[in-house]
């Protein structure tokens, strides 16, 4: 028996190391062939606009668009992921976009400005982000919902617009793609602020020929009647005999605020 009982703890001593060898190739295996994580494998590079002074890390598969129109005052840049269902020439509805609006500039609070800005049935909150607070804002249409994040830097609004749908699956890495890129954004970056409307006809009426117009044409005006990318298209003119008559039109760089009159 004893005998018997030795061979047996013998053959556990060549069994057991087995086993545990055996358990450790399948763990290995197991461990090596798990998915990796969409974060992981995803290449972020930085986007710098000198334009409106600021910067953003992206996806680099994703698209940069210079053609949309999120926002009311024109968007600066949008990055977009198309979804394999997305038809060309119509709406987002497949995928994600994250657009930068062009800075706004205004005279009240952030609050009280979005709450005129948005309907009474968007949902409103603030959300404190890496180095701005934010006021978010959840707007959903026929095409779905909208999130938009804005903060105020000097007299100057920088929004933030984000968009994503697909599948469940494609939908929480488009989330998280928009989160991290949120996150990223860093405003006036080292760039001189825009100046506002209101600066633009302070330096336009200081030109010595609009000075003079305006001394023999006591009822002159000077006014913002257009805008382009970087730049404040202003009319001096006057109503005279029901019609408008203009004396000249001057172009404000929006960054310098170098002035060029058009004729």
């Amino acid at each position: 028996m004893a005998k018997t009982k030795k061979k047996k703890i013998q053959w556990l001593w060549i069994i057991f190391p087995l086993v545990i060898v055996v358990l450790f190739t399948f763990y290995s295996l197991s461990k090596n062939n798990l998915p990796q994580s969409p974060q992981s494998s995803t290449k972020y590079i930085i986007y710098q606009d000198s334009t409106y002074g600021f910067s953003i890390e992206y996806p680099e598969a994703w698209e940069i668009r210079k053609d949309t129109q999120v926002f009311e005052n024109g968007d600066a840049i949008a990055f977009r992921k198309e979804g394999p269902s997305q038809k060309k020439y119509t709406e987002l509805f497949d995928g994600a976009q994250l657009a930068i609006s062009k800075p706004i500039t205004i005279d009240s609070d952030l609050t009280t400005w979005i709450k005129s800005y948005f309907s009474t049935q968007a949902k409103f909150s603030t959300l404190p982000l890496s180095n701005y607070t934010f006021e978010t804002v959840e707007e959903c249409k026929y095409m779905g919902c909208m999130r938009y994040y804005f903060t105020k830097i000097d007299s100057q609004i920088y929004g933030v617009a984000l968009y994503a749908d697909g599948t469940n699956a494609e939908k929480a890495a488009h989330e998280n793609a928009l989160l991290y890129m949120l996150k990223s954004v860093q405003f006036n970056n080292g760039q001189k602020t825009m100046i506002s409307k209101k600066d633009a006809i302070t330096k336009v009426k200081a030109l010595p020929e609009v000075t003079d117009y305006l001394k023999r044409v006591p009822n002159g005006l000077v006014a913002v009647n257009g805008e382009e990318d970087n730049t404040y298209l202003i009319q001096v003119y006057e109503f005279k005999n029901g019609l408008t008559a203009t004396f000249n039109w001057y172009n404000v760089d929006k960054t310098t605020g170098d002035i060029e009159k058009q004729f």
